[in-house]
This record gives C-alpha cells, sequence and structure tokens, in this order.
C-alpha cells in the first residue's frame, strides 16, 4: 500500500515538471522518464485497489484471511476511481518518442488531472507529515473513492459523458 502512497507523491511532482516545461519528456534526463513513470503509477495504484476490494491477506501467514469491508461493503460497481486510474494511465501509454509538447487540450487534461492528485494527497499525506499503517489502508481506499467521487460531483463532470474524462488525451495519436 505504500506503493500507492509514493505514487500520488510521486505523480504530484511529474504533473507540476509536465506543466512548468510545457511537455512530457520519455527518456533519461533531470525530470525522468515522465511518461513512463505516470503510466507505471496508475498501473501500480489501480492493481492494488483491485486487490484490496477483493481481499486482505493476513501479514503473518500471508492467506486470505477476511474481505476488506470497508471497502468492498460500501463501495460496488459505482466505483469510480479504478476507470478513472485507467483513463489517466491510457493519455501516457505507449509514449515512445523522447518528447511531447504539452497542447492546451492536454495542458488542461493534466490540470484536472493534477487537482484530481491533489485531493489524493491531502488524504494520503506526505512521507513526513503522515504514518499509516496497515489497518489504515481499507479507511483510506475508501476515502480516495469517496473523494474521486466528491471531484466529478463538485466540477459537475459526468464520468461517463464529458470529454475532459470519456476518453484518454494521448499525445502520441494527436
Amino acid at each position: 500500500m505504500i506503493d500507492t502512497k509514493s505514487a500520488i507523491i510521486d505523480n504530484d511532482i511529474l504533473f507540476d515538471q509536465i506543466l512548468k516545461n510545457e511537455k512530457i519528456t520519455n527518456e533519461m534526463v533531470e525530470d525522468g522518464e515522465q511518461a513512463s513513470q505516470l503510466y507505471y503509477n496508475f498501473t501500480n495504484m489501480t492493481q492494488i485497489i483491485d486487490k484490496y476490494n477483493l481481499m486482505n491477506f493476513s501479514e503473518e501467514a500471508n492467506w486470505l484471511v477476511k474481505p476488506a469491508s470497508l471497502f468492498t461493503n460500501v463501495l460496488g460497481q459505482d466505483d469510480v476511481m479504478p476507470p478513472t486510474l485507467h483513463r489517466m494511465r491510457m493519455t501516457f501509454e505507449r509514449l515512445d518518442i523522447t518528447s511531447y509538447p504539452v497542447t492546451p487540450e492536454l495542458k488542461a487534461r493534466i490540470e484536472e488531472y493534477q487537482q484530481l492528485n491533489h485531493r489524493w494527497l491531502n488524504i494520503v499525506g506526505d512521507f513526513e507529515s503522515k504514518e499509516t499503517n496497515e489497518k489504515d489502508w481499507p479507511q483510506i481506499l475508501n476515502d480516495l473513492e469517496q473523494e474521486t467521487q466528491a471531484y466529478f460531483s463538485e466540477k459537475k463532470f459526468d464520468f461517463v459523458d464529458d470529454d475532459v474524462w470519456r476518453d484518454a488525451l494521448n499525445p502520441r495519436y494527436e
């Protein structure tokens, strides 16, 4: 679960760099492979959420002990965080040249991603300010989902139909 927290913190830094430099790099430079790292972070977050949405493991025995009730019983088919992560991931999927300019449309998309990521960051905290225990993760995942739903509600985005969130805006295909 620490990987989810780390990914949210890392994404915040990467979004800042992309918006500041107005390009997405995918080569080993000072800013790193931004597209690959974002893609990896979103994939990792999705896998962790999927795993916790299905089960909890006993750390001592490393086997299934019970459903993660705080997460699975409150949430269900209406979860928006997993498909949100999928759409965010698709934006940075398979960017294979070294630098992509950030168009106005892509900039608007990344700014939306950054706003949502900031809300997630407020839940997980940074490494120095907030220690998180394993028993807290089901509640944190629930809070992340609820915050994602609140974000779309406040922004009055229809998650299914809104242009900003409907499809991935991948610069590779522009």
